[in-house]
């Protein structure tokens, strides 16, 4: 792009054609996911990934030119008032940037603060503040105490209530204490605030909301009357952390989920089904607290509850998505499940129960997806669900086939490169049957000490299942591996590797045979560069399988003309020329020299991944994505 000075209009420019972008993106996807014919889907496919690098193009150009206006100290009004408007309404529109947005608020929060104008500063914190507890959950523990400072911060100009003019500036008060009562508390951190604090902060904020500047101003004002009442109500979202609050916090928990629950029930006409189900969640746990009935009591009357309210839903259905009805479906086997870990007798009723809830939760999500139904919070809130309920399910072929069912084929992100890789694996492991079988004893050694058949099928389905599993860490960070429309930053990139831990996390008991390859297969075969760096792999028995999917992955990546924007594609030729060149430091030398003297093999490999890719994804597609669980393994 021209260097050209920046001014508001070329400010609203660049952020129309982010918009436009974007919008152009979830229109071809949804064309994409209802496509009916190989030649529809392929085209539109094609589309996609074309759309996909044009706009990386562009906003790898115009970033240079935004960058140097706001990452700097120079910024002057004008620009800093069009970025303000500019960034809110991007944040308010779905698949928000938080990361780029972070870096932007960030300066436009220093540059209202030495200014002191609040009507700029605090929504600036506020949305901050939501930013930073976006990428928390992406696994950026540091920005959790960035969050609360951003809070504290809003609350820190409370002196300042009466002289702000604009109420949905002076209810940002009571937004700052609905996040550290409710939201920053159930946020899985190192540092997140106990159920102590977070009452703390309750009682602070109803002295606040009853203080004479507040009553003067606001005391009849519904709007800040209803946040009070939400901040009461989600407080109680801490129910699953209560057993482990002191005394004081329990007590107020109890008293709060008797006050909420009351209130919705004269609310609703004495009609529980109409009942929030955190209501209903917190008052049985309240009631289990109280002594007034046990958790086997607590379940049972729950489950009864979860399908009266399931057939009331059904019937009210209009075949649109509602948030309150997903909240009912998936807040509330977690937390059932949950209660039954409490439970020391019937242990065969419990895991009756237990199993009832997860195939209700299956059920749940594959509905969505067969009504076509995607959303980020889908997204997420599924790939928690695998992760939790995984160590929960029986035998190791059942946690496989819950993985590649609800995990692997219910995330497009991950759904293609797991399939292409899984293929490659294949080809290879069969290949280094034929010409060096001995390199292969290992993981049959492996396989058999783990009490596994080892033959030569056994071996190449478990390098299949290792190739299948071994990026499922990239689903839990999808907000970054999903953000192809701009370089990268330096955070993102150590956030993305963080993927092989974060996917190592579901590798306990008896999938712990697929730990090291999930880990591993970023690491250079001479141990000396790759990720994680703490981590070394040369005695591992499964070196042989990691060496196969660090191969697999640099044939897939490098010659991806679809689904990596950032990148262009190359020839199979020149990516098997640059693992000669590493091989021996990046790459397992005897494993590429498979590809020079084993040319069914290297036609194979190139007919695979690049002359016909966006075919061999349709096939994919229609075999595997949204399919019953008992076809993949």
């Amino acid at each position: 792009m021209k260097k050209e000075r920046l001014t508001p209009e070329l400010i609203r420019a660049v952020y129309s054609s982010y918009r436009n972008q974007r919008r152009i993106m979830n229109e071809l996807n949804r064309r994409l996911s209802a496509a009916t014919t190989r030649e529809e889907w392929t085209s539109i496919y094609l589309e996609r990934a074309a759309t996909i690098r044009a706009a990386y193009d562009v906003n790898t150009e115009t970033s240079v030119l935004i960058d140097g206006a706001i990452f700097t100290d120079k910024l002057d009004y004008d620009y800093a008032e069009s970025f303000f408007h500019e960034d809110f309404g991007i944040n308010s529109e779905s698949n928000a940037d938080e990361f780029f947005s972070c870096r932007l608020l960030e300066i436009l929060a220093n540059y209202y603060r030495e200014r002191h104008d609040l009507i700029r500063l605090l929504p600036i914190l506020d949305r901050l503040g939501q930013n930073y507890i976006s990428t928390v959950k992406m696994h950026v523990d540091e920005n959790y105490l960035k969050a609360v400072e951003c809070y504290k911060e809003i609350l820190s100009y409370r002196s300042n209530y009466s002289i702000i003019p604009d109420i949905s500036i002076r209810k940002l008060f009571f937004q700052a204490y609905f996040s550290l009562c409710c939201i920053l508390p159930i946020v899985e951190c190192k540092d997140t605030l106990t159920p102590s604090q977070s009452l703390d902060y309750l009682l602070e904020v109803f002295s606040f909301y009853n203080s004479p500047t507040v009553q003067k101003i606001d005391g009849n004002s519904e709007v800040i009357s209803q946040s009070i009442d939400a901040i009461k109500e989600n407080w109680l979202w801490i129910e699953y952390r209560i057993d482990m609050a002191d005394p004081e916090t329990v007590a107020a928990f109890i008293k709060v989920s008797h006050d909420v629950y009351d209130k919705k029930m004269r609310d609703a006409g004495n009609d529980v089904l109409k009942l929030p189900v955190s209501t209903i969640i917190a008052y049985q746990h309240a009631a289990i607290l109280e002594g007034n009935t046990s958790y086997i009591d607590a379940v049972n009357y729950m489950m009864d509850y979860f399908y009266r309210k399931k057939a009331a839903v059904a019937a009210e259905s209009d075949g649109e998505f509602n948030e309150a009805d997903f909240y009912f479906q998936t807040k509330l086997p977690i937390a059932l499940i949950k209660w039954l870990e409490k439970i020391d007798i019937l242990s065969d009723m419990c895991a009756s129960i237990r199993k009832r809830l997860i195939e209700e939760q299956n059920d749940y999500f594959i509905t969505l997806s067969k009504n076509r139904i995607y959303s980020h919070l889908i997204y997420e809130a599924c790939c928690s669900w695998c992760f939790f309920a995984v160590d929960y399910l029986g035998t190791r072929e059942e946690k496989e086939n819950f993985i590649i069912s609800m995990l692997i084929n219910r995330q497009p992100q991950t759904f293609f490169n797991a399939y292409m890789n899984a293929e490659l694996a294949v080809l290879v492991t069969e290949a280094l049957y034929l010409h060096t079988p001995v390199l292969l004893n290992s993981c049959e050694t492996f396989l058999k000490i783990n009490g596994l058949p080892n033959t030569r099928h056994d071996v190449i389905d478990f390098v299949r299942k290792c190739a299948l599993f071994h990026d499922i860490g990239l689903n839990r960070i999808s907000k970054i591996d999903g953000t192809q429309y701009r370089k990268l930053s330096a955070l993102e990139f150590d956030v993305i590797k963080m993927h092989p831990e974060l996917g190592a996390d579901i590798a306990t008991g008896s999938l712990s045979i697929y730990r090291d390859a999930i880990l591993g297969h970023h690491k250079s075969y001479d141990q000396t560069g790759g990720y994680p760096a703490d981590m070394e792999f040369v005695n591992s028995p499964l070196r042989i399988v990691i060496d196969i999917l660090t191969i697999c992955d640099a044939l897939n990546a490098g010659t991806d003309k679809s689904g990596r924007c950032y990148r262009e594609p190359k020839d199979f030729s020149i990516v098997l020329s640059e693992l000669i060149t590493d091989s021996g430091t990046k790459y397992n030398t005897s494993v590429v020299n498979l590809f020079l003297n084993d040319m069914d093999l290297a036609y194979k490999v190139d007919k695979l991944i690049s002359k016909d890719r966006e075919n061999i994804y349709y096939d994919y597609f229609v075999k595997y994505f949204d399919k019953p669980a008992d076809i993949f393994i």
